[in-house]
């Protein structure tokens, strides 16, 4: 007797409850944001989750008012979290994103620059390109927001004394983990756009072999058909033999003609085994392209990825002056190409669907 052995065997009730409740997609998501709410749920999550710890990190060295300062921003992730899943994507993305703004600001305002929380506004400004199907004055106007508010921490925060002093073991524990956490929602971007468009390709292979299965299944019988009717055709061609036996010229004719009849029906047969060859190597080709489409692809949006934390990472490094007119412009071309990018691949995903439906 087989067991079928599953992770909800192991998993007391309250966590099987709550797996399902973050595993599985609700029926108030819309198919075309299925990916989209994939990404954004997991890094409300995360986010949620981390502040979940400096609450921990803040009791344990007794700083009580930046305890109390999470409160607020456990509350806003919740409410998003509960939006994402009700169908409010724009709405949930809103509210995260207002509230990394004006959480950072606060941060580096008590806390000092040298914790990294400036570095999550740029990285979540991705957050909105990554719904394709939301209008541009959406996109940019939510981009541009999170922009001024970092430059307005560059600008009038970021020399200022901070107001608390954490010591060596709270600014090392906030330092690693924004700048972990940096880089994990960075793997997480990539991760769901190679995923969403590793899913989009599948489903365009199989729906162009099910239609050519579809094809080969009317041909055949189209093929089986028209062979019925010629033995339909040799029956009564021979039934007229019978009754023309007297005549052995009419006999002669009439094999010819079944003659003739069979020869067509070679050449039909043959005729039909090309079109199936050719379909064939059609479909092969097929799937070359789009296997290359995919090779090519996962360059290809990785690319302005890595140039937005590239610039990112020579911030330090760099004057400010130096940073500004020329890194980032560097990062804004890259936010942009990488927008264009996504559209142009999800463009072409939809074309190709349309072509072989």
């Amino acid at each position: 007797m087989d067991i079928k052995i599953t992770l909800d065997s192991f998993l007391p009730g309250w966590l099987k409850r709550l797996y399902i409740f973050f595993g599985t997609i609700p029926s108030n998501v819309e198919p075309d944001n299925y990916w989209f709410y994939n990404i954004s749920n997991l890094a409300y999550i995360l986010i949620l989750i981390l502040h979940v710890s400096w609450i921990v990190v803040f009791y344990l060295i007794g700083q009580k008012a930046l305890l109390c300062a999470q409160l607020p921003s456990i509350l806003c992730y919740v409410v998003a979290l509960f939006l994402n899943r009700r169908g409010y994507h724009v709405l949930a993305m809103v509210i995260g994103l207002v509230e990394v703004n004006l959480h950072q600001v606060l941060a580096v305002t008590m806390l000092g620059w040298g914790m990294g929380f400036q570095n999550f506004i740029p990285l979540i400004a991705l957050l909105p390109f990554l719904k394709y199907n939301e209008p541009w004055v959406v996109k940019m106007g939510l981009c541009i927001g999170c922009m001024l508010s970092y430059l307005y921490i560059d600008k009038f925060i970021k020399n200022r004394p901070p107001l608390f002093n954490l010591g060596t073991m709270g600014a090392d524990y906030l330092n690693f983990s924004n700048s972990i956490l940096c880089f994990i929602l960075v793997a997480l971007w990539g991760i769901v756009l190679a995923v969403s468009y590793q899913r989009a390709v599948s489903a365009l292979l199989k729906k162009e072999q099910e239609l050519f299965a579809s094809q080969k299944a009317n041909e055949q019988a189209e093929i089986i058909r028209k062979l019925e009717l010629k033995e339909r055709d040799n029956e009564i061609y021979q039934l007229r033999n019978i009754e023309l036996k007297s005549s052995n010229v009419e006999i002669i004719e009439q094999k010819k003609v079944i003659e003739e009849l069979v020869a067509e029906q070679d050449k039909i047969i043959q005729m039909r085994t090309l079109e199936l060859q050719d379909a064939n190597i059609k479909l092969i080709q097929a799937n070359k392209k789009l296997l290359e489409l995919i090779q090519y692809n996962s360059h290809y949006l990785r690319e302005p990825l890595a140039r937005v934390m590239g610039g990112m990472s020579i911030h330090e490094d760099v004057g400010l002056e130096e940073f500004y007119s020329d890194v980032w412009p560097q990062i804004d071309r890259a936010v942009h190409d990488l927008d264009r990018r996504i559209i142009d691949v999800i463009k072409i995903a939809e074309e190709t669907v349309e072509l072989y439906s």
